[in-house]
């Protein structure tokens, strides 16, 4: 990320810290990497699929983020409490079991996301050290020895010797608890500890032990143990931690594996499949069509599948079946819903049991027909010739009951030549298919209809159209491969301008710059006298193109193309797309603040209950613009609209499909200001300069506003008032004209940043008013962060932890994990104990703390506390001086004259 903005582990995990209008995407969000076009595939169902780019499914880079759902069920509350009790001093352990491949190891995440009052200690354990003596315990905590103060001295030559740092024999596992145990605790007084394990079914036996001896005295303590792995009889060294399963994957979970629509018969079938593994499915879904997800409307695609619960033997399977029973495997294998009773009927069209494919353990008939791996279907699939494809699917048209659609698909996919009554009918029915498959499904019929058309014109505005539909989705090689077919015969001039059009906005995904901008200024131009509907379309992917250009040339560039735009679509303001056009050249030529009229009826025009295919693609683009005027409302609104439609990656947590030309690096102008935000969270407040600079030259619309109010906080804070100024009154032209709620309220908190102590309160009180109504719980609680820290330097702490619990409480309902981080700093600033309080309000000792004040108040020396509890006399020293500061006193002589420490802290005797 240019600018040195790059995010730490942590913080990418805090990406919802970051105001909600930074996670929108345009509808025109494409991928970057350069795409060369692709001969046509022809008729067969098949095509040249090894051959052909598509889009296949999601980035599992980022998945265990994407999974921080409900991976535990019922039992989740469990951790809740288990970290309640490590924090007010009370833990313990637990242990969270799954099956291989189910996710338990990635079920740590978010029980450590979210102990952010903890310190973390974590080790995954290898298989190649389950034999090498205490291997993990030294990888978890071999740090902590090295300034091993709180530790007697026979405790720290414990663990040294374990660890191999001494020449001496290695110590028992009943040596070495104990010294954890002390060691753990010693730190957990300054911090509560959270200590958890991955692959806990491959640690050493020592270290087993030495965990399980931990978690079982934990319950005294503020540690917390959690151990994750799978289910094997190795983890039953664990038998007297508590046990959680982590649970499969299930239909609403799926979603965060895969964002865009998915058809509930392939859902559930796909779910059955992997029962609910989380590695399997998505090996699975990195091989699948969109479409084939989307609606069901595609073929099972060539790949390759490591996940295959029989070794890799599936396809050594399917090639011992007889002739029969692989054509029957072929119709379940074509059938990517798993229709039981469709497979049933084909079972009797071709004459051929099941029970052969049941007892091989091919495939399973329950809810679903089933494949024992996803890569059997494919194998099944494509080692059939094209003949017999054809066949089955017609063959499974003719059985199929109830759903035109997809009896409609397999017929398109059983042509064996050009059909134009059936090239019609697929035409025809790609609308209704988009409404259950979004635009990939819709993309699919286009193009099938297109290869099933005679006509050489007819065929290339078929493929101009599926082109266009790929495109919306976001299947930019898809897209180019149909350009292939509109050939120079089948072209007149408006296909032939429609043709350099289409390339042209591919064009402009893979590079940005001067000269894929011109390129559409010249498709609008060379459209206008032709076709002037789709000539205003590319006056607006010209114009947008231009909008992230850099450089006087293309600023230049940018308004002459804004000027004959406006002139465009002056007197054809009814559609959508031609007010969102309107105002964009208005923003161009008149600024910001005469934009926002006509921008705000385009996007209450979006916001209509129906919208033509046409029209829906630009809903990306409204609901950024939507956040560029400041709507909260419509954002809402329009972000629930553009998730339904499949149209492609999500709005709510994309990267920006928008690059910032940073040297060679296209990084997404919405990331760079989730950076500069999450230094601001951290106190990094240069870094945080840097980032929202960055984003602020871009002019981005939808985030620029957002980028503005980060720089103002990051300046303040790095002490550049000057910047700050400047920035503020960058901010003012554009939240004034805006005039809403979301925009008073972070002008008011801009200025609240700035003025002196007189007006600085004035102003948080209206910010925290204002945006209180927006629904926009990040930017709210963020004000109150602000008015909380505000307050607290000026010493008035009680109602500085009123504004700082109230901006917990938000980030924490958002998932801001760096934000809530920062909050709790400030309210541990103000003095209170985040730990522990009682109901009256008195902090309660815990029970070290107890026993050490307890014998202290008998008269015992330090040392001999030490001795009677085997604890260093420094750690006692330790646990007494907090003792003394939460009972109120100051010497042994006022601890002795106390009644009862556990039921009365803080009353004398005789008070």
């Amino acid at each position: 990320m240019p600018g040195g903005t790059s995010t730490s582990d942590e913080d990418s995990r805090s990406f919802s810290a970051v105001p909600s209008c930074l996670r929108v995407l345009p509808g025109e969000g494409l991928p970057g990497p350069g795409v060369q076009p692709v001969a046509d595939p022809g008729l067969d169902p098949a095509g040249d699929a090894q051959d052909c780019p598509m889009d296949v499914g999601p980035d599992t880079a980022g998945l265990p983020a994407a999974l921080r759902l409900r991976l535990y069920g019922p039992d989740e509350d469990r951790l809740e409490e288990l970290k309640r009790g490590a924090t007010a001093g009370s833990g313990g352990g637990i242990r969270i079991v799954g099956n291989s491949g189910i996710g338990s190891s990635s079920a740590l995440d978010p029980v450590i996301g979210k102990a952010g009052n903890f310190r973390v200690l974590r080790v995954r354990a290898v298989a190649a050290e389950q034999e090498i003596p205490f291997a993990a315990l030294h990888l978890l905590c071999g740090e902590l020895i090295e300034g091993g103060a709180l530790l007697p001295a026979a405790h720290l030559a414990t663990l040294r010797a374990a660890f191999g740092l001494l020449d001496e024999p290695r110590p028992s596992v009943g040596a070495v608890a104990p010294a954890v145990l002390e060691l753990l605790s010693g730190i957990a007084q300054v911090q509560p500890v959270c200590a958890a394990v991955d692959d806990a079914q491959w640690l050493d036996e020592p270290t087993a032990e030495v965990l399980a001896f931990v978690a079982a005295r934990a319950t005294q303590r503020p540690l917390m143990i959690v151990i994750a792995g799978t289910h094997t009889p190795r983890l039953d060294r664990f038998g007297q931690v508590p046990a959680m399963r982590s649970q499969p994957i299930d239909r609403g979970q799926l979603r965060a594996v895969w964002p865009g629509l998915v058809d509930d018969a392939v859902a559930e079938r796909m779910l059955a499949e992997s029962g609910g593994n989380l590695c399997m499915l998505v090996e699975s879904l990195r091989g699948h069509p969109a479409a084939e997800l989307a609606g069901g409307f595609a073929i099972p695609s060539p790949r390759r599948i490591r996940s295959c619960s029989h070794e890799g033997d599936c396809p050594g399977g399917f090639g011992r079946l007889t002739a029969a029973s692989r054509r029957l495997l072929l119709a379940a294998a074509a059938d990517p819903t798993g229709d039981v009773l469709l497979f049933e009927r084909m079972t009797a069209e071709l004459g051929v049991s099941s029970e052969t494919l049941i007892a091989a353990h091919l495939v399973e008939v329950g809810d679903h027909v089933t494949f024992a791996c996803p890569e059997l279907r494919s194998v099944s699939y494509h080692s059939a010739a094209p003949a017999e494809r054809r066949l089955i699917h017609r063959k499974l048209a003719e059985n199929t009951v109830g759903d035109p659609t997809r009896r409609l698909w397999h017929l398109g996919l059983a042509a064996a030549a050009h059909d134009d009554a059936l090239a019609d009918d697929l035409e025809t029915h790609a609308d209704l298919a988009q409404l259950r498959g979004g635009t990939a499904a819709r993309a699919a019929f286009l193009e099938r209809a297109a290869l099933l058309t005679s006509d050489p014109a007819g065929r290339a505005d078929r493929a101009l159209g599926a082109s266009a539909a790929m495109y919306d989705h976001g299947d930019l090689a898809g897209a180019q491969r149909l350009l292939a077919i509109v050939t120079p015969e089948s072209q007149d001039a408006v296909r032939a301008a429609r043709r350099n059009w289409h390339a042209a906005r591919i064009q402009s995904v893979v590079r940005c710059g001067e000269d894929p901008a011109r390129q559409l200024l010249e498709a609008a131009r060379r459209l206008l006298p032709l076709d002037p509907a789709d000539a205003r379309e590319a006056y607006l992917d010209a114009i947008l193109t231009g909008m992230f250009a850099a450089g006087p040339a293309d600023r230049a560039l940018l308004s002459v193309m804004a000027t004959e735009a406006r002139a465009a679509v002056c007197e054809h303001r009814r559609r959508p797309a031609d007010q969102l056009l309107f105002g964009l050249a208005t923003r161009v030529l008149d600024g910001y603040a005469r934009s926002v009229a006509p921008l705000r009826a385009a996007i209450s025009a979006f916001r209509e209950p129906s919208l033509d295919p046409r029209v829906a693609r630009w809903l990306g683009l409204a609901g950024l613009l939507s956040a560029d005027v400041w709507d909260s409302q419509a954002w809402r609104d329009l972000v629930q609209r553009y998730a339904a439609t499949g149209r492609g990656p999500r709005l709510d947590n994309p990267p920006s499909p928008f690059p910032v030309r940073a040297g060679h690096h296209d990084t997404g102008i919405a990331e760079v200001v989730t950076a500069a935000a999450l230094h601001n969270a951290a106190g990094q407040y240069g870094l945080a300069v840097e980032a929202a600079h960055t984003a602020v030259r871009s002019e981005h619309p939808g985030v620029t506003g957002e980028a503005l109010i980060e720089l103002v906080e990051a300046a303040v804070r790095a002490g550049d008032q000057r910047l700050a100024a400047e920035t503020a009154a960058q901010l003012v032209q554009r939240t004034a004209p805006a005039g809403s709620d979301w925009a008073l309220g972070v002008q008011a908190t801009a200025e609240a940043l700035l003025a002196k102590d007189r007006n600085a309160e004035a102003a948080y009180r209206e910010a925290i008013e204002r945006l209180g109504r927006t629904g926009l719980l990040d930017r709210l609680a963020r004000a109150e962060l602000l008015y909380g820290e505000w307050l607290r330097r000026r010493n008035r702490r009680v109602e500085a932890r009123a504004q700082l619990h109230a901006a917990s409480r938000h980030f924490g309902e958002v998932g801001a994990v760096a934000f809530t981080e920062r909050a709790r700093r400030e309210l541990l600033a103000t003095g209170e104990d985040t730990r522990q309080q009682t109901d009256g309000g008195r902090r309660q000792l815990t029970p070290q703390e107890t026993q050490v004040a307890s014998l202290a108040q008998a008269g015992l020396s330090n040392a001999e506390i030490a001795a009677q509890l085997a604890i260093s006399p420094r750690t006692a020293e330790y646990h007494l001086y907090k003792a003394f500061a939460k009972l109120g006193v100051r010497s042994r002589a006022k601890l002795q004259r106390l009644r009862d420490l556990c039921g009365q802290a803080g009353t004398p005797a005789g008070s």
